[in-house]
């Protein structure tokens, strides 16, 4: 059970710095990870895109301990989905995501802003969980601020290393993306949703350009002994994801149909339900 620890702040019109220490898990992964997600955000930013992501600070220390930060004024959506619908059922309900967003932004013009904001993180997050293969993806692993960011916690997955069971792959979408979460867009059709396809072909694009970069730099990180990356061939996924082969517009049309076979990828869904109720 991990630790939940508040550190008076040095600073003092600081505030408190609030983090979890955990013991058990190989941090490293998930500190290389969110490393990966803040040169994405760099790269994006200079291309003139703000993802508005929250790749939260991660050390690991020792072996297999570590701190993770506290993002604060936010939930995982198994919670979200839990409050605002009926237990396991409403991880097929369409509303919960939508209402926890107005609750939280009463005034029109607050909440124009929390979408907006929950558009393009949750495109930022879609584009780079599917290029690094991050596995492990069900809504205990998902979060959402009051203010609309959407993000990914525990790494323990990836490069294409999906959990299965008797066999069977648990995760078939190539990310998360429910109907949840199109329906606080507005829904497949409406103007938001158009322009959330069209910010995660320019984010997959403009990844797509610097290809080269982050294969390198998981090329780097071989030595290491990280479970997940521990010979070449497992930058494979990398290569694959990018598809340097396809011209922009290729890959963006590329993008659009994984977009619409995560949404209409049912086990997403179903493992959502199963996670409910095994935490409930």
């Amino acid at each position: 059970v991990p630790l939940w620890l508040h550190f008076v702040n040095a600073d003092p019109v600081g505030d408190e710095i609030i983090v979890i220490f955990k013991n058990g898990d190989d941090l490293r992964q998930d500190q290389l990870t969110l490393q990966m997600l803040r040169i994405m955000e760099r790269k994006w930013e200079r291309a003139g895109l703000d993802m508005k992501l929250s790749p939260y600070l991660c050390v690991a220390t020792g072996d297999e301990v570590g701190f993770i930060e506290v993002v604060l004024e936010s939930n995982t959506t198994a919670n979200i989905t839990k409050q605002y619908s009926s237990g396991a059922r409403g991880a097929f309900a369409k509303e919960p995501m939508a209402m926890y967003l107005q609750e939280h932004n009463k005034v029109p013009d607050q909440y124009r802003k929390a979408v907006e904001t929950f558009l393009y993180s949750l495109a930022g997050y879609c584009v780079a969980t599917y290029v690094m293969g991050i596995g492990d993806r069900h809504n205990d692993n998902v979060m959402l601020s009051k203010h609309g960011r959407l993000f990914h916690i525990d790494f323990g997955h990836f490069l294409g290393n999906f959990k299965s069971k008797f066999g069977i792959k648990r995760e078939t979408a190539p990310f998360v993306f429910t109907p949840d979460f199109a329906y606080a867009l507005g829904d497949k059709g409406s103007e938001k949703f158009d322009k959330f396809v069209t910010v995660c072909s320019q984010a997959y694009n403009i990844l797509r350009g610097n290809a080269h970069e982050f294969i390198t730099l998981f090329s780097l990180m071989l030595s290491t002994g990280i479970p997940e990356l521990q010979k070449a061939e497992d930058i494979n996924w990398l290569r694959e994801c990018i598809k340097p082969e396809m011209t922009n517009e290729a890959a963006g049309e590329h993008f659009t149909k994984l977009i619409y076979t995560s949404l209409a990828t049912k086990t997403t869904q179903v493992n959502n339900a199963i996670h409910i109720v095994a935490h409930s």
